[in-house]
C-alpha cells in the first residue's frame, strides 16, 4: 500500500516584521520629503512677497515726490546745485504751501503747510538715509531733482526732471 501525505504548504496573509519596518521607513522618507518641499514653497512665497512690498512702498515714495515736484512754482530747499537732507517745494496755485519732506526716526514725512507732517512709509521699512540734489539744467537736459534714500540697507537712487 503506497500512502500518500500531502503537504499542505504554509500560506500567508500578513507582512513580516522586516517588510513592515521597510513600508514605515519608506512612508517616512516620502512624508519628509514632501514637508520639505512645502517648507520651501511657503518660505520662498514670503520672500518674493515681501520684495514685492518693498518694491511697491518705494515706488509709492518715488511717486509722491514726483506728484509733488510738478508744477512746482519753486523749490526752496535745496538751493540749485547743491544738496540737502529736506526737500521744500511750492506749487502752483496751492494753498498748502510749502510741501516738506524729511527723514524723522526711520521715516519719510511729508508737511503740507501748515498741518502736522504725515509719514509716508509703512512700518516694513527702515530708512536710514535721505538726500536730494538739485541738479542744474544743462545743454538741453531739464533741471532735475536727484534723490538718494537707503531703505533696508539698500541704496536706491532716482532722478525726477522738472519741467516747467
Amino acid at each position: 500500500m503506497i500512502s500518500t501525505t500531502h503537504y499542505k504548504q504554509a500560506t500567508s496573509t500578513g507582512f513580516t516584521l522586516i517588510e513592515t519596518i521597510i513600508y514605515i521607513g519608506l512612508t517616512t522618507l516620502i512624508i519628509g520629503s514632501l514637508l520639505t518641499v512645502v517648507y520651501q514653497i511657503v518660505e520662498s512665497t514670503t520672500a518674493v512677497a515681501k520684495k514685492v512690498m518693498l518694491e511697491q512702498e518705494v515706488n509709492f515714495l518715488f511717486q509722491k515726490i514726483k506728484f509733488v515736484l510738478m508744477n512746482n512754482q519753486n523749490i526752496n530747499t535745496p538751493v540749485l546745485g547743491t544738496s540737502g537732507t529736506i526737500l521744500s517745494v511750492n506749487k502752483i496755485n496751492s494753498l498748502e504751501n510749502p510741501f516738506i519732506f524729511d527723514l524723522d526716526s526711520g521715516n519719510i514725512r511729508l508737511k503740507r503747510g501748515l498741518n502736522n507732517p504725515i509719514i509716508l512709509n509703512s512700518q516694513n521699512i527702515t530708512i536710514s538715509n535721505l538726500s536730494f540734489e538739485y541738479i542744474p539744467a544743462s545743454l538741453g537736459v531739464f533741471e532735475a531733482i536727484k534723490v538718494s534714500m537707503t531703505i533696508n540697507a539698500k541704496i536706491l537712487i532716482h532722478s525726477m526732471y522738472l519741467r516747467k
